[in-house]
């Protein structure tokens, strides 16, 4: 089977949008997968997550081809890891329950068992939902919110689909095994809309210790800070404190972890992020009331003039990138269902679309599908805002552009500040 592989996007390449839900509940998406110990390494899982934010960023739409290879040199991995038997795949473990004749049937078709560690942990995405303990929010394609509490019982799913195929790539033909997945839409609009931005590299080097789960934990906490304005974040909770930074409660052995012990485990975590990451905070630690011993830990943020324009600057370059994201995937759209029947993404021709892009039919079409993505990225156009032109001018000279170029450009459009979420 013969895939397009010519869909990139232009990104920051070492930055990732991580769907806000997931940093919320970062850690404890995968404690009711029901996989916990050998089953799942859930490392992996939050790795697998991190790439499909970042894969996603670079594509024109939700439907993506994974490849084993890439994964592991994005995020670190050994191919040979990644290629090694997991020792007790899910996906064997439904088979056991299927009639024998059935299981049979399957097997000698020569369909995938999603055996291996990455496709057990790539099947485990596609078949189990993220709970969200701690409540979620979403954005549809509109910019209607929906909010969810705690208690609500929340649940995302993140690949719609998902399946093996074989390729063959390169001069030589190779065939080699790729995924094409679907993201879920309400996965695909928090990375449009709610969103932290977090940096790859960090995120590599801190897995190994778990300390990814708390680096994004207190990127929140700092974005916290810079839009109230106020540096300082109290943390009193000791325990869920020590959850973020991996410091166990209990001892191999199934004694208790004394509270000292895990106090210093959490403060030479805190020490690591200060030293490795742009986080840029510092620490004290207090007695609150009720507390006898110093457990309550206060962080405070660098959140001056330099650093809020800092701020400032990345969030502006976000949004440049993400309209940019957004008008070729609804552009990308409308071309499939006006010019090839909505044919599969994966196997249409990718320089038919640029080559429609350019050149001057559907004017109206294309008109409908920016002001779309106006909407999705900044807002509604509201009078109180202040516009340089209006957004139908900023059409007239985006497409003038694009004619003119023959690519895709940054128009100047509404560049208010992004909201900030909790």
């Amino acid at each position: 089977m013969s895939v397009n592989t010519t869909t990139a996007i232009s990104v920051l390449p070492l930055h990732i949008r991580i769907d806000r839900n997931i940093v919320h509940n970062a850690d404890s998406l995968f404690d009711l997968f029901g996989m916990e110990g050998d089953n799942m390494d859930d490392n992996l899982l939050r790795s697998l997550l991190y790439y499909l934010c970042y894969s996603y960023q670079q594509n024109l739409f939700s439907y993506n081809v994974i490849e084993v290879c890439d994964f592991a040199e994005v995020m670190g991995y050994s191919p040979t890891f990644l290629r090694t038997r997991h020792p007790h795949p899910l996906f064997a473990e439904e088979m056991q329950r299927w009639p024998a004749e059935q299981r049979k049937s399957y097997l000698d078709s020569g369909y995938c068992t999603y055996a291996t560690n990455f496709e057990n942990a790539l099947y485990a995405l596609y078949k189990k939902e993220v709970y969200l303990i701690y409540g979620g929010k979403f954005y549809n394609k509109t910019d209607k919110e929906q909010k969810f509490t705690a208690n609500e019982n929340v649940r995302m799913v993140v690949l719609r689909s998902l399946r093996q195929i074989t390729v063959r790539s390169g001069r030589t033909h190779q065939e080699k095994k790729v995924y094409p997945v679907e993201l879920d839409d309400r996965f695909i609009h928090s990375l449009t809309k709610y969103f932290i931005r977090g940096n790859r590299n960090m995120l590599v080097a801190l897995r190994k210790s778990k300390l990814d789960i708390m680096y994004l934990k207190l990127l929140q906490q700092r974005e916290h800070a810079m839009f109230a304005n106020t540096p300082c974040v109290q943390l009193e909770n000791f325990g869920t404190l020590c959850r973020w930074a991996g410091v166990p409660v209990l001892k191999k052995d199934g004694g208790a972890v004394p509270a000292k012990k895990r106090k210093q485990l959490l403060m030479a975590a805190l020490e690591r992020l200060r030293a490795e990451t742009d986080l840029g905070f510092t620490y004290t630690v207090s007695a609150s009331r009720g507390q006898r011993w110093p457990y309550t830990f206060t962080l405070q943020f660098e959140v001056g003039q330099k650093a809020q324009e800092k701020h400032k600057e990345a969030a502006r370059q976000d949004m440049d990138h993400i309209f940019l994201e957004c008008i070729q995937r609804e552009l990308f759209s409308l071309w499939r269902e006006l010019k090839c029947g909505g044919a599969n993404p994966l196997c249409v021709s990718m320089d038919e679309f640029y080559g429609w892009m350019a050149t001057d039919c559907d004017k109206e079409e294309k008109k409908q599908a920016y002001m779309l993505t106006c909407t999705k990225v900044y807002g509604k156009e509201t009078p109180s805002r202040f516009h340089m032109f209006s957004r139908d001018g900023n059409f007239e000279r985006f497409y003038a552009e694009a004619l003119k170029q023959q690519q895709f450009i940054t128009p100047m459009i509404d560049m208010s500040q992004p909201e900030s979420h909790t």
